[in-house]
């Protein structure tokens, strides 16, 4: 088997001198690049540690001259910085080094057992296990951070008893209810009551699906009543151990409200289409039939008083759908529409940039 090429710095703690031989005849015959720092006992294993060398791992005799057993053990991490702790014993120290295994080591070898296969996948592996425990903790502090810091509410639930498991800053800033009272919550106290029965065909509907997305619009109720609505993307995860569902609430109780008066002036300017195209031209159709007669016949015409009156008459029906058409026009309000008023100039200063409308669509965080 060829030699490992990459770069390694260990530091071997051991007050036996043919052990420490051994143990270095075992790391050259498998490492091509290893540097190695060696200490007989703790206190000189305590001042190389303290220089903050880039250890890739720590080889430890459990027993020493100066210290041994857990206390060497709790010394040793102490000052190591997270670099993988692997322990040499014998077999009267096997269960003991069972146990720290639980308390942080990386691996324990039995000295009359080892050679250099095994103490090689031993230092490979605790690297590999330490970068696993590495990347998994920065996974966990992206995801505490996407979750505590997003500026739209979140919050996580039990599945089965649907209380409220944590929430983020965002959620407890909208709905007005600390984080405690959120805690002491399920997420049927944030609904109207009329819409409790809706919730719970919903979470019917959402475990049938529980390993995949779930959205919908629903209505939701903050700590002061106000009513929001809300739309709702929902994912099935695991937290400690158990089956949750993580909530990310987008109130869109603004989009919507736009939307709706963006509907009801669409249907007040159909009605003045409308208008324009059907009713107006009757009487406009009247008046130039009846100009038209007048023309051809001139004053010879004997119905002239008759058709003039008819002309009266039907001007003053398009000066009412006029009228009618203008007051309609005045009741499609920009400033219902925007939320202020937009303000029209005759000559507006070309230097001064016209200020752009408040966009609706924006998500509202």
């Amino acid at each position: 088997m060829s030699k490992d090429v990459n770069r390694y710095e260990l530091l071997v703690v051991e007050d036996n001198p043919g052990d420490l031989l051994l143990l270095k005849d075992f790391l050259d015959e498998k490492f091509l690049m290893v540097k190695i720092h060696e200490a007989i006992n703790f206190s000189e294993a305590e001042v190389l540690l303290k220089k903050n060398f880039q250890l890739s791992a720590i080889i430890l005799d459990l027993n020493l001259p100066d210290l041994s057993g857990s206390d060497l053990i709790e010394m040793i991490q102490l000052y190591s910085n997270q670099t993988p702790i692997i322990v040499l014993t014998g077999y009267s120290d096997l269960e003991v080094a069972k146990a720290f295994l639980q308390r942080g080591v990386s691996d324990f070898l039995l000295k009359d057992e080892m050679n250099p296969t095994l103490l090689y996948k031993s230092i490979i592996y605790s690297l590999q296990r330490r970068k696993y425990i590495e990347d998994l903790q920065n996974s966990q502090q992206l995801y505490s951070n996407l979750f505590s810091l997003s500026p739209q509410p979140m919050w996580l639930y039990g599945i089965e008893d649907l209380k409220f498991l944590d929430v983020n800053n965002a959620a407890v800033a909208r709905y007005g209810y600390t984080k405690q009272e959120f805690l002491s919550m399920t997420i049927k106290d944030i609904r109207p009551k009329e819409e409790v029965p809706e919730l719970e065909k919903t979470l019917l509907k959402s475990q049938k699906v529980k390993n995949r997305e779930f959205s919908g619009i629903f209505t939701h109720q903050t700590k002061s009543g106000e009513i929001l609505k809300v739309e709702v993307f929902s994912n099935f995860i695991i937290h400690k151990n158990k089956p949750v569902r993580i909530i990310l609430a987008n109130d869109i109780t603004e989009k919507l409200k736009y939307l709706e008066a963006i509907e009801e002036q669409n249907k007040k300017l159909r009605s003045i289409a409308w208008t324009q195209s059907h009713v107006i031209r009757a009487p406009l159709s009247r008046i130039m039939g009846i100009i038209q007669l007048i023309e051809l016949e001139g004053e010879k015409c004997a119905d002239l008083m008759d058709l003039l009156k008819s002309v009266v008459e039907s001007a003053k029906e398009l000066d009412i759908v006029v009228e009618e058409i203008a007051n309609k026009s005045q009741s499609v309000d920009p400033e219902n529409l925007w939320g202020e008023k937009i303000k029209t100039l005759e000559k507006p200063d070309q230097n001064m940039a016209a200020e752009d409308p408040p966009t609706y669509f924006d998500d509202k965080m």
